[in-house]
């Protein structure tokens, strides 16, 4: 039992991890999709995510040291179906008229072992069917593909980290972790009678996508923020292969600089959104667009007004509160205070930023203080017949 008890532990100890690198493709896709994620959905998806991962772990661990698997002289693989059967069938204490033999045979590792191997692909196959749905024929091949991933897994000596395999490749690991997947399709009504079906999921992710989250704002942010910094790095690669212009290079190394930082702002959040109607790549993948209160399309010097309370008011008062904090060292007395103040005030501001930040969470009102100044708002881009007819 602890053979398998250890994999569940280490899949639990990793689930964070992957959880989290996983969550920005997660929400990129479905913000793209639906334009919510949605707890129910977040539940199946992560409980696939920590089911996959447990079966990976049950495949692969423990792990031997390097020593021990250079010193094995057993086969590396077994190609002769149904050799479990037989094996079985001649090493079995089952007797089918005593009853008193049922027990013991189930205890046998001849009987375990292809039951786990069943076992391990059951619960994919009822995801297969509920949330992917997909058919009977589908569900065959991706469990047959899945388990073919394990067994090479192990045949590689786990990609070649080991110089031989550690564990057998047999084939019929791969014809009982097939049928575990079937009998999962199969039994999947049983398992997920109770939950929301996959129509339904999807229903309610697209009329909540009418709704724009501080959390998909976020998203949009982050995407954003990543090609500012990758179109920088080309151009300082760029400008780094010309000596002429070597002085530009290093001027664009200051990317958090006040004058670069607001050149950024001003190209891409002002004069590239207003071009392109109030969006941006990050708007544009989680289908989100800037509006104007009373206005067909959003006007450039309500862009202006927006962007630079929301990013260069905030930029330039964090510059301000570490200048402050970072000189409070000073024994002039008199610079000192003025260092103190400065430090003070330019800390409330940024602490009343953060409490409008939790005010629209708390009020799950996503307005922020720039767009109630600019009179600008944002709003989803996905249709009403998206929802209507559930299609993107």
């Amino acid at each position: 039992m602890s053979s398998y008890v250890f994999p569940i532990k280490t899949a639990l100890a990793f689930f964070p991890l992957l959880a989290l690198l996983i969550t920005a493709p997660f929400l990129i896709y479905y913000y793209r999709k639906y334009g919510t994620l949605g707890k129910k959905r977040s539940l199946i998806l992560y409980s696939f995510v920590f089911y996959l991962l447990c079966a990976y772990f049950l495949v692969i661990l423990p792990l031997p040291s390097i020593q021990e698997v250079a010193a094995m002289t057993g086969p590396k693989y077994n190609l002769h179906l149904f050799q479990s059967w037989q094996n079985f069938t001649s090493q079995t204490v089952l007797r089918i008229n005593e009853p008193s033999t049922y027990l013991p045979a189930m205890r046998q590792s001849v009987f375990l072992e292809p039951v786990f191997n069943i076992l391990l692909l059951f619960p994919f196959g009822v995801y297969c069917r509920y949330y992917f749905r997909f058919s009977w024929k589908k569900t065959i091949a991706a469990s047959f593909f899945l388990s073919l991933f394990f067994e090479l897994t192990q045949l590689s000596g786990l990609y070649f980290i080991y110089p031989r395999p550690y564990r057998l490749f047999d084939v019929n690991d791969l014809l009982h972790n097939t049928i575990g997947g079937t009998f999962g399709y199969i039994c999947a009504p049983l398992f997920t009678f109770f939950l929301p079906t996959r129509s339904e999921l999807d229903e309610e992710s697209l009329e909540k996508g009418h709704k724009v989250t501080l959390l998909r704002r976020a998203v949009a942010a982050v995407i954003d923020w990543f090609v500012i910094d990758l179109t920088t790095g080309l151009v300082q690669l760029v400008l780094a292969l010309f000596p002429a212009t070597s002085f530009l290079a290093d001027t664009v190394k200051l990317r958090y600089h006040l004058g670069w930082f607001t050149l950024q702002v001003v190209v891409y959040f002002m004069i590239l959104m207003y071009f392109w109607q109030g969006q941006t790549v990050g708007k544009k993948v989680v289908r989100i667009k800037v509006e104007e209160t009373g206005r067909p399309r959003v006007r450039f010097i309500s862009l202006v007004k927006r962007y630079s309370f929301f990013y260069l008011l905030m930029f330039i008062i964090n510059q301000i509160f570490q200048f402050s904090v970072t000189h409070l060292n000073t024994t002039n007395h008199v610079l000192f205070i003025a260092y103190s103040i400065l430090a003070l005030i330019s800390f409330g501001i940024l602490l009343l930023f953060v409490f409008n930040l939790l005010y629209a969470l708390i009020r799950r009102s996503p307005r922020l203080f720039h767009e109630k100044a600019s009179r600008t708002y944002t709003r989803s881009t996905l249709e009403k017949k998206e929802v209507e007819h559930g299609n993107i």
